[in-house]
């Protein structure tokens, strides 16, 4: 028990990312009713981005941020114009099967544009840890903590108490009604998304600088976003938020605490966000922080 502070301070870590990543698709959901199954491929892109302009083409961070903003806006509206919106007047199920193409060709552009070995964006930088209390933690870390909780409470922000916010709650309650009142929903449906993949690419940009990047890693936090999701409630942003914190906390505790003799190896990490879909689809589909429904 005495590496669990330790442990705590790694979910938080862990579950900051998956937040930032989650986040984006939970809006999505609750705005469009759409499951962007090239989610997590988005973190992917945004973080191979920043890789071009910052250890590539060596710009400083600034510029390389604005050069990454500006490209993951471009391809987000790209993605959305041709992948989505197309396809969302016919059948939920075409935006599921387009959405999954889409990550597909964005593995297999990275891949050949990039190669298929890991990378770092953390080349050149010194990277050293605090030991506080017994917890050691990085600059890095403290900034993906720091700028999580900053971005979340700025999105709830805009929310809850803005005219675009309402716009956008009105449009999820009941997008007739919302367009009967003169709310426009293809600029809404735009910037929500475009919203939502640059909250995702900088959460890759973090994971870039903590660990590493490669073209395969957008399969696992797609994954992850859905059981954060489906977690906290399909289109619950603080639900969404909430599973995702959850999620990191099981995630940390379970490979690094002994039960007994036996412990769970690291490799099996990524298996929590499988069992957890499934878990709560089978007890509680309509997630831990949602109330069910009845519809006739």
């Amino acid at each position: 028990m005495d590496i669990l502070p330790q442990l705590l301070v790694n979910a938080l870590i862990s579950g900051s990312i998956y937040a930032l990543a989650s986040s984006g698709l939970a809006i999505v959901y609750g705005l469009l009713r759409i499951l962007n199954f090239a989610h997590g491929h988005l973190m992917m892109v945004g973080a191979y981005l920043f890789f071009f302009a910052h250890v590539q083409s060596g710009l400083n961070l600034f510029l390389s941020s604005i050069v990454t903003i500006v490209l993951t806006i471009v391809v987000a509206f790209a993605s959305l114009k041709i992948f989505v919106l197309p396809f969302t007047r016919f059948s939920f199920f075409l935006v599921f099967v387009t959405t999954l193409a889409l990550s597909t060709i964005f593995e297999s552009a990275i891949s050949m544009i990039f190669g298929v070995n890991v990378k770092s964006l953390s080349i050149g930088y010194e990277l050293t840890s605090y030991e506080v209390f017994g917890i050691y933690i990085t600059p890095v870390q403290i900034l993906i903590i720091a700028s999580a909780l900053v971005l979340l409470g700025l999105l709830g922000f805009v929310i809850h108490c803005t005219s675009f916010g309402r716009r956008v709650r009105a449009l999820s309650e009941c997008q007739h009604g919302a367009q009967a009142l003169g709310v426009g929903v293809d600029r809404t449906n735009y910037f929500i998304f475009t919203a939502g993949a640059l909250f995702a690419a900088y959460a890759g940009i973090l994971v870039g600088f903590e660990t590493n990047i490669q073209p395969t890693m957008g399969n696992a936090y797609t994954i992850k976003a859905f059981a954060a999701m489906i977690l906290g409630g399909l289109g619950n942003v603080w639900g969404t938020i909430a599973g995702s914190y959850i999620l990191g906390l099981i995630e940390n505790l379970s490979i690094g605490l002994d039960f007994g003799s036996y412990s769970i190896p690291a490799g099996y990490k990524d298996a929590f966000a499988f069992a957890i879909i499934l878990l709560v689809l089978l007890f509680r589909p309509q997630g831990l922080f949602k109330k069910a429904t009845r519809s006739a």
